[in-house]
């Protein structure tokens, strides 16, 4: 299964597809649908160009990646729910995914 991730320096989106790079054959059909990129914990990012050094890159720590975007600029992600509108339905509080960082 993959899953979002923002950077926090730029709030870039990617999808990280690392899970799915465990196998050789879904990272060829990846790779041929999408250019991929190795996110580290600094968020930096570089352009895979040769597949056959994904495990690799998975084993030193780095995120296998497909580019979504930018954040508009007004998004703030908050670290609290205080500042975040909440709504209590039948005893559970809902908010918003986005508002959550």
């Amino acid at each position: 299964m993959s899953k979002i991730y923002i950077t926090k320096k730029d709030n870039f989106v990617w999808l990280d597809v690392t899970k799915r790079c465990k196998s050789s054959m879904t990272t060829l059909e990846l790779n041929q649908a999408h250019e991929l990129y190795a996110v580290n914990y600094e968020d930096v990012d570089s352009l895979i160009e040769d597949t056959e050094t994904i495990p690799t890159l998975i084993k030193q720590g780095h995120r296998i990646c497909i580019e979504v975007g930018h954040l508009p600029n007004k998004y703030k992600p908050t670290d609290s729910w205080k500042d975040t509108d909440k709504e209590l339905i039948n005893g559970y509080w809902y908010v918003k995914m986005a508002d959550i960082n």
